[in-house]
């Protein structure tokens, strides 16, 4: 390729998003995508008028014509280097894009520089091909013959005779010739007309053999160059004549200049080039043979090639295999042989070997052209570990377990054995990954790869699937080694870990399923081993579990519920509820709580213990928290508590909603919507929401300055830092039902609640109990002095019509 002319390039791929993100990236190598299209039968529209050097091309694309057959068409119409990149690399697919004789196969996800390497050496070796081909081309025409004419020139009378193959200087005139010496002189380039006159005077005077070249005007399909070698003869009494060959030598003048070329091309090619004689002796090399072989032209002159570099062409033998190729009719072979150096190192070469033949058919040459490939096999390993192994940890990735796995079931399956896997999941992995940073998480992640490599038998096989996920296959063992790997692989990954000037210790869950009475098929096993990793983290975490069907049962349901929460706002199923708020000291009520409650249509009233968490890991709790607040807000907007005020309304926002980017936007449109008083609002948050909040202490500061309030939801349930308490602006916190429930019997019990109110008192913030049901409780509470009370005792939750009558039924305080 011309290093002065970016190379051009098309890009097949059917996803645009990808599409842009590769050309980016092939932009900052400098390459110019000329095209990028989606399917292949825009490609072969445009390929023409585009003219890329090289096709990057996706397998799988919109269309009928897939990119196999896309490549097919391209090859034989234009012969442009395809080179393929996708996501699939099963055993037929592969069969099918091998008959297109492509430049590279690579299979996402691959490295940019990769793909950079081998687009480099796809038109490095497309180019060595042109370039024999063109050599093979140039040496045909260097052994074209040259066509001979005869005349005679009269000096006495002026006239010029002639005869033969004078086409390139006569062809508008009739044979033999018979003209003026004018006339002949005509037909001369005016540029080599007056030397053509000289060298005919000279040999006319000095009578010795007079060699010229000249060219012809453009009157007869030139202009032609004719060679003419000339000699005075006298003749009778003073008659003289000068007699001369005239060959038109055109051709072998554009043979001899595309000799020229060919050799430049035969000399400086990347491309090792042996000529060779009939009994393959060494004629010829170039200075490419050299470098790669170290032997120098003197030494391999006259030596047998294949015996000079020790060639193997997969057990055929040299003799025969030179003669099946002599008698082949395309005269051509290439293919990948084993060859060695000087040195005696052996390197794989790329080889093509062409035969020539002379104007009888008969062979004179071989034509032997290697390139070294040892760098490309290096390529193709590495990429073949990179497709088949994660880059993070090295362990084999999601496309080798799966192979791994169905080899061991099919194993499994013929000689009836069982076959076990795990799949473990990291507990609080993604806490880690936000406090101290990806890099930290990802150092993390090596540690907990190598200790489940050294854990497992030389038999067994790990994998990660991605981010926190590990499978571990153990085949032919039972379910008591499973039991004892995973309790061996939890006590493993509990040890700390150095990282960052910190110990860090993380716990696992692992779900357990057997071959074959969990799954006959790797699709129902791992699904089994998801479900069961899933129970042990409901169950606790850090902890073993073995699929059930009861399991199975419970998953259904979890998805049952999943997909009918993201459709409960549209089919009208969700309600609000709302509890009252009093104040201990006088019972009258000062707010509500909003509570949300769901009425499935199969399933009945589901508690919020159970589908609240479920809207949180599936992330409908965005829109569940957004249809609350707004509810809420419009209900409670214009009722007044018995002194006359804006009823106070207490709403829980979960921690994902807290992080949102737009939870502010988004509370602060929902007030202007509604007209609620952002004085009268309240946002509940959990211990645990506080922690992760704690970098982000002006979403805080944003709700004190909107005039929100913040109260801390079930305290004392979580592990809340007495500093966080005192640093960040929250106004109340609710003491969780549990340490209600058994007082006043329990007097520890009371011991902690006195010292949460005191907690509250020395750090200037509101508190209230939640879970009240009987005036002991309540007497307790006041005696403490706690300064609010929710529960049963004042009123179960309500919806909005029995809470507007609950409001009028409570007398004035004063």
């Amino acid at each position: 390729m011309n290093s002065q002319t970016p190379i051009n390039l098309m890009l097949v791929e059917d996803e645009r998003i990808v599409a842009f993100d590769l050309k980016n990236q092939l932009q900052s190598f400098g390459y110019r995508v000329g095209a990028m299209v989606g399917s292949g039968e825009q490609a072969l529209a445009c390929i023409a008028k585009i003219a890329p050097d090289l096709v990057l091309m996706d397998i799988h694309l919109e269309g009928a014509m897939d990119g196999v057959m896309a490549a097919t068409e391209i090859q034989q119409r234009h012969q442009i280097p395809v080179i393929y990149l996708t996501a699939f690399a099963e055993d037929d697919t592969l069969q099918r894009a091998l008959a297109s004789r492509p430049f590279g196969y690579l299979v996402k996800p691959w490295d940019v520089r990769e793909l950079h390497a081998s687009i480099q050496m796809a038109l490095a070796r497309r180019e060595v091909e042109l370039a024999v081909e063109n050599s093979e081309l140039r040496l045909r025409l260097a052994l074209d013959a040259a066509s001979l004419g005869v005349f005679e020139w009269l000096p006495q009378s002026n006239r010029l005779h002639g005869d033969g193959h004078l086409g390139a200087l006569f062809g508008d005139t009739r044979m033999p010739l018979d003209e003026s010496w004018e006339a002949f002189t005509a037909r001369v380039h005016d540029d080599d007309r007056e030397r053509v006159t000289e060298a005919l005077g000279q040999a006319r005077c000095c009578g010795e053999t007079v060699h010229i070249e000249f060219r012809t005007l453009r009157t007869n399909g030139g202009p032609h160059v004719l060679e003419a070698n000339v000699r005075a003869y006298s003749g009778l009494g003073s008659e003289g004549r000068v007699v001369g060959i005239l060959q038109d030598v055109t051709q072998r003048r554009q043979s001899e200049d595309s000799l020229r070329r060919s050799s430049v091309v035969f000399h400086t090619a990347a491309e090792a080039i042996v000529i060779a004689s009939t009994e393959r002796q060494v004629v010829a090399v170039n200075a490419a043979f050299t470098r790669i072989t170290g032997y120098s032209e003197a030494e391999a002159l006259g030596f047998d090639t294949d015996l000079l570099l020790g060639v193997q062409r997969g057990g055929h033998d040299s003799a025969a295999f030179f003669a099946t190729l002599a008698a082949s009719p395309d005269s051509y072979w290439q293919g990948e042989v084993l060859c060695q150096r000087r040195s005696g190192e052996r390197f794989p070469a790329w080889q093509s070997l062409s035969v020539v033949r002379n104007p009888l058919n008969q062979i004179s040459n071989f034509v032997i052209a290697f390139s070294d490939v040892s760098e490309i096999h290096v390529v193709e390993e590495r990429l073949n570990h990179l497709a088949h192994h994660d880059p993070l940890t090295g362990l084999p990735n999601r496309l080798l377990f799966d192979d791994r796995l169905g080899q061991a079931i099919e194993l499994a399956r013929r000689q009836k054995h069982s076959c076990l896997l795990l799949f473990l999941d990291l507990d609080s992995f993604k806490v880690v990954n936000d406090t101290l940073g990806h890099s930290v998480g990802d150092e993390l992640l090596r540690v907990i790869a190598g200790r489940l490599r050294d854990t497992l038998r030389g038999t067994d096989t790990v994998a990660r699937l991605g981010g926190d996920e590990f499978v571990i296959l153990a085949s032919g063992a039972n379910e008591k080694y499973a039991a004892e790997l995973a309790r061996k692989i939890l006590n493993t990954v509990r040890l700390p870990v150095s990282l960052s000037g910190q110990k860090i210790t993380v716990s696992a869950s692992i779900g357990i399923a057997v071959y074959p009475a969990n799954g006959n098929n790797q699709h129902l096993l791992m699904r089994a081993a998801d479900i069961a990793m899933y129970s042990a983290k409901s169950a606790g975490r850090n902890r073993y579990c073995f699929y059930s069907q009861e399991m199975a049962a419970h998953t259904n349901e979890r998805l049952l519920l999943e997909q009918g929460l993201r459709y409960a706002i549209e089919e009208k199923q969700l309600s609000v509820l709302y509890q009252p708020q009093v104040e201990l000291a006088n019972g009258q009520i000062f707010g509500v709580e909003a509570l949300l409650r769901w009425q499935h249509p199969e399933l009945g009233m589901v508690p919020p213990d159970r589908f609240i968490p479920i809207a949180e890991e599936s992330g409908v709790i965005d829109s569940l928290g957004r249809w609350v607040l707004e509810r809420a807000c419009r209900d409670i907007a214009g009722l007044r508590n018995a002194a006359g005020e804006q009823l106070r309304l207490a709403v829980n926002v979960s921690a994902r909603e807290f992080r949102r980017e737009d939870f502010i936007q988004t509370l602060s449109e929902t007030l202007a919507q509604t007209g609620f008083p952002a004085g009268a609002l309240e946002i509940e948050i959990t211990e645990s929401t506080l922690q992760v909040i704690e970098r982000s202490i002006e979403i805080l500061g944003a709700l004190k300055r909107l005039g929100i309030a913040v109260s801390i939801d079930d305290f004392g349930t979580g592990y809340s830092s007495l500093s966080i308490l005192r640093d960040l602006p929250i106004d109340r916190i609710k003491i969780d039902r549990s340490f209600i429930t058994h007082l006043p019997e329990k007097k520890d019990g009371v011991a902690i609640v006195k010292a949460m109110v005191a907690l509250a008192g020395s750090l200037h913030m509101a508190i209230i109990a939640e879970g009240i049901e009987s005036p002991e409780q309540a007497a307790i509470l006041r005696q403490l002095g706690c300064d609010g009370g929710q529960g049963y005792l004042f009123s179960r939750p309500v919806a909005h019509p029995a809470l507007t009558l609950l409001l009028a039924d409570t007398p004035d305080p004063h």
